[in-house]
């Protein structure tokens, strides 16, 4: 059995929100596809792609490329969107695998490197699929051209210019010569056409220092591709871009003779400084996600997930308040919110929501992972506050103490609120059980609920405190507290 096929099944849901959303954000014709009909394709294209790990044969993935190809032609895509699209699945899976899978496992790396292999498989063969549909399809239709092959010469340049993205070709070796410099290119960096085509690859490094163009070009030429690249690209104007790269050989039509490379630009400057805004208020996880059903109608929407939930409260804060001035107070607060967000963060958590001077956080992924992201954070928090003590009894400022609940179980994951004003967040009982938790633990100490104990138990010291019917339930629950990582 893969460990990373079962990892990557157990995040499904996850891997397809964030490559609809990309997909959907960055190819221009999927935003004009229904999104229903998007989701679906990549869904049944993520699962055959891991059945071909399991069965070793690609005639089911082989047939269902072949029957996506054709719908893809028939609804006007043309080669530059189909060829973005297959370079996206990769880097979501790779972060995925990253996060969420062990480190320094070598048996764990070598079946990554069979997922790998399928991925950059079923990428070749979509490619060949949609040559061979594509060249079915101008046969077919007398009016267009017969000659749909990725050389340099046949690129439609009013389908170019008409694109989001910015696209630049380079002949083959050894000439290295710019062959195309779209005028969406020349938008995004500044610099026209006139100043790039017909001159050697070396003027766009004259112009463009922060680009490693040399790398990426070493790249395609020794795998026929570049995969999608994030790089802060420094302008001749002295502004700097977030730009995504990716590239694909090109081949003359009919021959292994190679015609060049084309380099597509995508400009994401303002989506990262939307998202680095709008995670200020909400995580980055909420934020993919948002992007993943653009397209969708705003109702809300929410789905069954089993996650940990943790809430941390400072205790005593009211006399703290009375006792400090109002600027103070604020300090203290701001020192302490920053604590908490760097320490749940760190350990794969999202703030849910900040009640006074409580937060509430979120652990996702496996209820496992989950678990352990959620104590190895109320660790972190507890020995962070300990640290701030210290600098705040340097300056003679009053000490804090955190009171923290833990508690693992199924909640629903979701919007709320109205079509008008809409919040998203979890509920449910597991979620009620961790605020009360938090309220029984005393200064300095995590409660945690019987489940998350049963999850953690192999890596943290804990202490049974026996069953108590918390407030507004009528089942006692079993509680835990945590001790210390074990040795």
């Amino acid at each position: 059995m893969n460990e990373v096929v079962e990892l990557l099944k157990s995040h499904r849901v996850a891997i397809v929100d964030q490559i609809v959303g990309t997909l959907i954000e960055e190819v221009p014709r999927y935003a004009l596809t229904d999104s229903a009909d998007v989701r679906q394709s990549c869904e049944l294209i993520f699962d055959e792609m891991l059945g071909v790990i399991d069965t070793g044969t690609t005639r089911r993935l082989t047939d269902l490329l072949t029957r996506l190809a054709s719908a893809r032609i028939a609804q006007g895509f043309a080669p530059t969107d189909f060829m973005r699209a297959l370079t996206i699945a990769y880097p979501v899976v790779r972060q995925t695998v990253r996060k969420a899978g062990p480190r320094n496992d070598a048996v764990f790396s070598k079946m990554f490197e069979e997922v790998e292999s399928a991925l950059f498989h079923m990428i070749a063969l979509a490619s060949n699929v949609y040559a061979s549909g594509m060249s079915k399809h101008a046969r077919e239709e007398a009016d267009s051209q017969k000659r749909r092959a990725f050389a340099a010469e046949e690129l439609n340049q009013r389908v170019i210019a008409s694109l989001a993205s910015g696209v630049f070709v380079v002949s083959g070796p050894p000439q290295d010569t710019v062959l195309m410099w779209s005028p969406r290119l020349a938008d995004i960096t500044g610099v026209p056409a006139a100043d790039m085509v017909g001159k050697s690859v070396s003027v766009v490094v004259e112009h463009f220092p922060s680009l490693p163009f040399k790398e990426l070009h070493a790249t395609v030429q020794a795998t026929d591709r570049l995969p999608l690249t994030k790089i802060h690209l420094k302008l001749p104007s002295g502004v700097t871009r977030s730009v995504f790269v990716r590239g694909e050989r090109l081949y003359q039509h009919d021959s292994q003779q190679i015609a060049g490379t084309v380099f597509i630009v995508d400009d994401i400057t303002e989506r990262e400084m939307l998202i680095d805004s709008f995670s200020r208020y909400v995580s980055k996880e909420v934020v993919q996600r948002l992007l993943s059903r653009a397209g969708r109608s705003s109702k809300l929407e929410g789905e069954r997930r089993a996650c940990t939930i943790l809430f941390a409260d400072i205790r005593g804060f009211t006399g703290i308040s009375e006792r400090i001035t109002p600027e103070a107070l604020h300090e203290l607060l701001n020192q302490y919110f920053r604590v908490m967000i760097d320490r749940v963060s760190a350990h794969d958590g999202i703030i849910d929501k900040f009640i006074g001077d409580k937060i509430m956080a979120v652990f996702t992924g496996t209820e496992a992972d989950g678990a352990l992201g959620a104590v190895r954070a109320a660790h972190a928090i507890h020995e962070e506050i300990d640290r701030l003590n210290a600098e705040r009894q340097s300056a003679s400022a009053e000490p804090i103490t955190v009171g923290i609940g833990i508690n693992t179980g199924t909640v629903m994951m979701g919007t709320v609120g109205s079509e008008e004003r809409m919040s998203f967040t979890v509920i449910g009982d597991a979620v009620n059980v961790a605020d009360r938790l938090q309220s029984l633990a005393s200064a300095g100490e995590t409660y945690l609920g019987a489940r998350t104990a049963e999850l953690v138990g192999r890596s943290f010291e804990l202490e049974e405190l026996g069953s108590r019917v918390l407030k507004g339930r009528a089942s006692p629950e079993l509680m835990f507290k945590l001790l210390g990582a074990k040795a």
